[in-house]
C-alpha cells in the first residue's frame, strides 16, 4: 500500500514539472481520472475543476470514459458545470467582438469618391461597392494542432480533438476580453502578447522533446463575419507595399472560401508539421509548401508593387469568404515564432479581411 501512495505522489509530481515547463489548454478528462486513480479525494478534485482553466470533453463519448475511470456523479457535475461556464464565456466574448466591428464597420464607410487613410505599417484591403471604398477590418487567426490529417477543411471540422484545442483559444480569447471589458482591448492584447496571441498554440499533445508530426490549422473566431455583402462578385483594392521587413514582391493576393466549423471559428487553412514546429525563431519552416486551403478563382491587376485590384472571376455562392495574402512562392521559409507572435512574414501570412456573401 505504501509503494503504491509513493508511486502515485512521484507520478502526480512529474506531472506538475511537466505542466509547469508547457503551456496547458486547460484541465481535461484524463487528468481528472488521473487525479482519482492517484487517491485524491472527491473534494478536492472538485476544488481543481473550480479553481482552474478546463478543457473538459463532455459529449456522450467522453462522460462514458469519466464514469468508466470510477469518477462519482458529483464530480461528473463539476466537469459539466465547468464546460458550460467555459462555453458562455467564449460566446460571450464572440458577442462582444461582433458588436465592436459593428460599430467599427459604422464609422469607417468612407463618402462617395474618396478613399479611406491606410494604417502605415501594416496590409489593408478596401472593398468597392457603388463606387465607395469601404475598408475591411483586419482579422488575425488562431493556430491549434491536430493529430487529423488535413485531407481537407471539411474533414477537419468533424475533428473532435481540434474542436476541443479551438475551444482552449476562445476561452483564453474570453478571459482577455471579459477581464477588460472590452474585446477591442482584448484584440490588442492578442496581437501583443504570443501566449495568448493571434497566433496562440492550442492542443499540446506531447512533451516537447518529441519531434511528432502534428497538422497545424489557422482559424478565423467567430462563427460568421460581420462584412455582409450582395454583390455576388466582389471587388478589392488591396495594399501592403512600403512595409519595414517585408518584400511585397513576394506576396500576392489571394481569395479563399472558409470552412465554418462547429465551435464558432472558421477555418482558413492547414498544413502538416512537427509539433515544435511554432517554437521555431530559424526562419526554415516551408509553411505553404503543402498547405491546405480553398482558393477561389479571381483576377489580379498588379497597380504597383504591394498593390493589386482583385476581384472573384465568377459569382461566389453564399457563404463565408476572405481576402488574404500568400508568398508567390510556395517554398518560401517562415519562422515558427513569427506565426505564433504575429510578427514580419507572420503576420502577413495571418491576416485575413474576412466577408459574408448572402
Amino acid at each position: 500500500m505504501l509503494r503504491k501512495s509513493l508511486i502515485a505522489l512521484i507520478c502526480a509530481a512529474i506531472t506538475v514539472i511537466a505542466s509547469a515547463q508547457t503551456p496547458s489548454p486547460g484541465l481535461t478528462n484524463d487528468e481528472v481520472i488521473a487525479m482519482f486513480k492517484g487517491g485524491l479525494g472527491e473534494s478536492t478534485i472538485i476544488s481543481a475543476i473550480q479553481s482552474q482553466d478546463t478543457n473538459f470533453d463532455i459529449s456522450a463519448k467522453g462522460l462514458l470514459e469519466l464514469k468508466r475511470g470510477g469518477i462519482s456523479p458529483k464530480i461528473m457535475d463539476a466537469v459539466i458545470n465547468a464546460a458550460g461556464k467555459r462555453k458562455a464565456a467564449a460566446e460571450a466574448v464572440t458577442k462582444a467582438q461582433a458588436e465592436e466591428q459593428a460599430k467599427a464597420k459604422a464609422s469607417v464607410v468612407a463618402p462617395a469618391g474618396m478613399t479611406p487613410p491606410i494604417l502605415p505599417g501594416m496590409p489593408s484591403v478596401l472593398m468597392i461597392q457603388a463606387g465607395q471604398k469601404q475598408p475591411l477590418p483586419i482579422g488575425h487567426t488562431q493556430i491549434a494542432q491536430t493529430k487529423a490529417k488535413p485531407s481537407s477543411l471539411a474533414a477537419l471540422t468533424s475533428d473532435g480533438t481540434l474542436t476541443q484545442a479551438m475551444g482552449g483559444v476562445s476561452q483564453g480569447v474570453a478571459a482577455a476580453g471579459l477581464m477588460s471589458g472590452s474585446s477591442k482591448l482584448a484584440s490588442t492584447m492578442m496581437m501583443a502578447n504570443p501566449m495568448i496571441g493571434g497566433a496562440m498554440v492550442a492542443g499540446q499533445f506531447y512533451a516537447a522533446h518529441h519531434k511528432t508530426t502534428v497538422t497545424d490549422v489557422w482559424a478565423l473566431p467567430g462563427p460568421k463575419s460581420e462584412t455582409v455583402i450582395h454583390n455576388a462578385q466582389p471587388a478589392f483594392e488591396v495594399h501592403y507595399d512600403n512595409i519595414p521587413g517585408i518584400s511585397a514582391d513576394e506576396y500576392e493576393p489571394v481569395l479563399l472560401k472558409l470552412e465554418p466549423a462547429p465551435n464558432n471559428f472558421r477555418l482558413v487553412g492547414a498544413t502538416e508539421a512537427k509539433q515544435d514546429a511554432l517554437q521555431s525563431s530559424t526562419a526554415d519552416w516551408g509553411t505553404y509548401s503543402s498547405f491546405v486551403e480553398e482558393r477561389i478563382a479571381a483576377q489580379e491587376t498588379k497597380a504597383a508593387p504591394g498593390s493589386y485590384q482583385l476581384q472573384a472571376r465568377s459569382a461566389l455562392p453564399p457563404g463565408e469568404y476572405a481576402v488574404a495574402l500568400r508568398p508567390i512562392n510556395k517554398d518560401k521559409k517562415f519562422s515558427g515564432t513569427s506565426m505564433r507572435q504575429n510578427t514580419g512574414d507572420g503576420l502577413f501570412f495571418n491576416a485575413v479581411w474576412s466577408f459574408e456573401v448572402q
